[in-house]
């Protein structure tokens, strides 16, 4: 699989968000409810363009049953107005992986399990406790196996000699 590293530009957001886990799968629901409010947005910054954000603050690792906030929202422009029931956000700029997962959803756990079982093992980088975002734009085509959208995987570079800079342990190298 093709992984892009890049520095991402700041994101403002504004959508809907929900406090869920994988197990109890609100998420669809979340995406139906807010499809059936985008129009109420104004000043869209990326048009065709939906984005979901698992909200990450805290670095913890997310199971089966872990509580997290996910939003979906569109990236807006500085002047967008919020709509009752809706929340803005922002995303700072920041170094991404970003993968391309082709298929339709019933392959992303496919995909997910490669980011975090084999590239992110084996790469040069670690994950960073920051939003991970999934970007569906033109390529996106509900449920077709010809579908594509990205992950955006917020990352910093491994400290090859020790955990350090972690803060997991101090090593006198004397």
């Amino acid at each position: 699989m093709k992984v892009i590293i890049t520095e991402r530009e700041m994101l403002r957001v504004v959508g809907m968000k929900i406090h869920t886990n994988i197990e109890e799968n609100r998420i669809s629901q979340l995406w139906s409810d807010f499809i059936d409010r985008m129009s109420e947005l104004d000043k869209i910054a990326v048009p065709d363009c939906s984005l979901g954000i698992c909200l990450n603050d805290t670095g913890i690792e997310l199971h089966e049953n872990s509580k997290f906030d996910y939003l979906v929202c569109k990236v807006v422009k500085d002047d967008s107005i919020i709509p009752e029931g809706m929340e803005y956000h922002e995303i700072p700029k920041q170094l991404v992986a970003v993968f391309t997962h082709m298929g339709s959803l019933d392959t992303l756990s496919e995909t997910y399990d490669y980011i975090y079982d084999k590239w992110l093992l084996e790469s040069e980088y670690k994950l960073i406790a920051a939003d991970e975002i999934e970007w569906y734009d033109s390529r996106f085509k509900f449920g077709e196996k010809d579908s594509q959208m990205d992950i955006h995987i917020p990352i910093s570079k491994k400290d090859k000699g020790n955990d350090i800079a972690d803060g997991l342990f101090i090593v006198d190298k004397d």
